[in-house]
């Protein structure tokens, strides 16, 4: 008890500089620099597509591991602590979806024949046209011929008393017969005045009064939400708000979000063809994709539906290529090709 109430004097009345070794007084004089390192880049295979809420405002996140068709924020309406920076979702498995998407059917196009908007100029095909410029004439159908008089005479309908004609007296008109050798005139082309040829104006189509039908351009693909099941999270992020996820934004997030749009609705197209009775059964199919839009290597990885089910799955991804090229940064991002999975859900 000596000893130790004589050693807590000693740290209490002697100054630290004669309880300090020399080398610790030396590396006490020295001043220490602290440089921070940016993070290193992620690599490919640590980028995940998670599916963004679109009705959520754009705002960019910390976490960077994740990307999608937008940028936003996890946030939930949770009254947990945050465990897991990950919004509180009840579903039902590990998915990258947050909710729902609807699965409400495309507007279906009117029959007919489009025409694009045509612009003034000094161009040819759908750039413009030169005013009065020379263009091939449509040639409109001619009018009907009169008809001759003697077609347009009543029919004789009561009997003579003996078996001569009736005389009908002088014909009206003489009619000359034809020529059977000549060609036959089915149409006859308008004449049209140079004057009225100058006061045209040009539409697009170097010159021509009417511009010549086309088929309206296809429509892209929104980055619509995909019908599916969401992920079942116990974690709570910790911001107070509507459903949403941390995602970057990226053009493969778009590129990704329109190929699952567009699969799912060939998918489903192919589910009507052949109407399988599978239920309650999952395909597990993998893929690679390249950058000019190709699909290669599908492999079923797992299955628990029928024959025809898995077949469906697998023909609609090799239905689906090519897909569109990508574009520069997608290839400095990802590189010349991506290897994806893919999960379908018969219900």
């Amino acid at each position: 008890m000596i000893a130790l109430l004589l050693h807590i004097s000693l740290l209490v009345v002697v100054p630290d500089k004669f309880l300090m070794s020399s080398t610790a007084l030396d590396l006490q004089d020295e001043s220490l620099e602290i440089i921070l390192l940016p993070p290193e880049p992620l690599t490919a295979d640590e980028l995940k597509f998670v599916e963004a809420n679109p009705e959520v405002p754009e705002n960019e996140p910390d976490r960077k591991d994740q990307y999608s068709f937008r940028a936003q924020q996890a946030s939930d309406q949770s009254l947990k602590e945050a465990l897991l920076d990950a919004p509180n979702v009840d579903g039902e498995e590990n998915s990258q979806k947050i909710i729902q998407g609807a699965t409400v059917p495309a507007a279906s196009l009117t029959p007919g024949i489009y025409v694009p908007a045509m612009q003034l100029g000094e161009g040819e095909g759908t750039d413009g046209g030169k005013i009065g410029a020379q263009a091939a004439q449509m040639v409109p159908p001619a009018k009907p011929l009169p008809v001759p008089d003697f077609i347009k005479q009543k029919p004789i309908i009561d009997d003579g008393p003996g078996s001569s004609l009736k005389i009908t007296g002088p014909g009206k008109e003489l009619v000359e017969i034809p020529d059977l050798e000549a060609p036959i005139n089915l149409y006859r082309p308008q004449s049209q005045t140079v004057q009225q040829q100058l006061q045209q104006e040009g539409d697009g189509s170097g010159g021509a009064p009417n511009a010549k039908p086309m088929p309206r351009a296809r429509p892209t693909l929104s980055p619509d939400l995909i019908h599916g099941p969401v992920m079942r999270s116990e974690g709570s992020a910790s911001r107070r708000g509507t459903l949403a996820i941390d995602a970057t934004f990226s053009e493969f997030g778009e590129y990704e979000q329109q190929f699952y749009a567009a699969l799912q609705a060939g998918w489903y197209q192919e589910i009507e063809f052949f109407q399988p009775i599978d239920t309650s059964t999952r395909v597990v199919v993998s893929f690679r994709i390249t950058a000019d839009g190709l699909i290669h290597d599908v492999e079923l990885l797992h299955s628990t539906a029928s024959e025809i089910a898995t077949l469906i799955c697998q023909t609609a991804l090799t239905k689906r290529s090519p897909f569109r090229p990508w574009t520069k940064e997608m290839v400095k991002v990802f590189g010349q090709e991506r290897t994806l999975e893919v999960v379908f859900h018969y219900r």
